[in-house]
């Protein structure tokens, strides 16, 4: 086994942040009504996208992905990775490729039969503030002493309020701590598999067998993090929301068109998750043999 191994794929599961590809095809010789109705379709995705912030979302994973890299590089590489380390975690985060990818990863993914019912919904102005309030918790945590002080509230009992049965509730049905935890131990797979695929030493290879066995190691610390950063996150997105509202949210995310969408986001995420996780294991093989060299 590569020396070091075992810390690096610790650094590759704290960058497989939590809680995120092709385009279904349009036939053109179709009728005029028919690519009217497409059109209509790609402004319904189009509006649920922008109903959902998700521009503010894919830029905030962005900045939390590219960030934790650029300050792992001696933890991934064993030495600082300077400027060609910077230009490939540039390339990898690309802002423009990140939003077309995870545009397109969303509209593959998610039924159109369900975007009229999605617009509706995440239009009126009550649920507009709840996602305010999530990609407002969700950059106030790029701070880690916000994070860290709303674990510790959360883990003493200080967060809990009278919306605690509900986040838990809403944790639940929508499998949240789950499909997290599957979608970071994908990604520390694609980072392992890449690293191993880019290393140039035949016998330092890692076998399928070994790569496995590294990452569900992972799999009970992914857990519980997972766990922690879920409901600290929640209840502090959530603290604001009143009861009826947040009631509210969370039914409708049990319904078929909550359930369809909720799918839908982790299948996207997940897309471009694993792709940057990939990524950066070709890269830090890539760099590591040149600097063998």
């Amino acid at each position: 086994m590569k020396p070091g191994l075992r810390q690096t794929l610790c650094v590759a599961a704290a960058l497989s942040a939590l809680l995120v590809l092709s385009v279904p095809s349009v036939s053109y010789a179709a009728s005029r009504d028919a690519g009217a109705a497409a059109q209509t379709e790609t402004q319904a995705y189009d509006e649920l996208w922008s109903l959902l912030r998700l521009d503010d979302l894919v830029e905030i994973m962005r900045e939390e992905g590219a960030s934790m890299a650029l300050e792992a590089d001696v933890d991934l590489l064993g030495h600082p990775g300077g400027d060609p380390w910077r230009k490939r975690v540039q390339a990898i985060y690309d802002s423009d490729r990140l939003q077309v990818e995870a545009e397109q990863a969303m509209e593959a993914s998610l039924d159109a039969a369900h975007l009229d019912a999605l617009c509706d919904f995440y239009k009126s102005e009550d649920i507009q503030n709840v996602v305010e309030l999530e990609i407002t918790a969700r950059r106030a945590f790029m701070e880690g002493d916000v994070e860290t002080r709303a674990r510790s509230a959360w883990l003493s009992g200080r967060a809990l309020t009278p919306h605690e049965d509900v986040i838990v509730h809403f944790v639940e049905v929508n499998d949240l701590v789950e499909r997290n935890v599957m979608g970071a131990l994908n990604s520390n797979y694609a980072f392992l598999r890449a690293l191993t695929d880019a290393h140039p030493v035949p016998g330092e290879k890692l076998t399928e067998q070994e790569i496995l066995f590294e990452v569900w190691s992972q799999e009970v610390e992914i857990r519980r993090d997972t766990s922690e950063w879920l409901f600290a996150f929640l209840s502090t997105a959530y603290d604001p929301v009143s009861a009826e509202v947040l009631e509210a949210y969370v039914a409708f995310s049990e319904t078929e068109a909550g359930h369809a969408l909720n799918h839908a986001m982790f299948e996207a995420l997940d897309q471009v998750y694993v792709r940057l996780s990939a990524d950066l294991g070709r890269a830090v093989g890539e760099i590591g043999a040149q600097q063998d060299l």
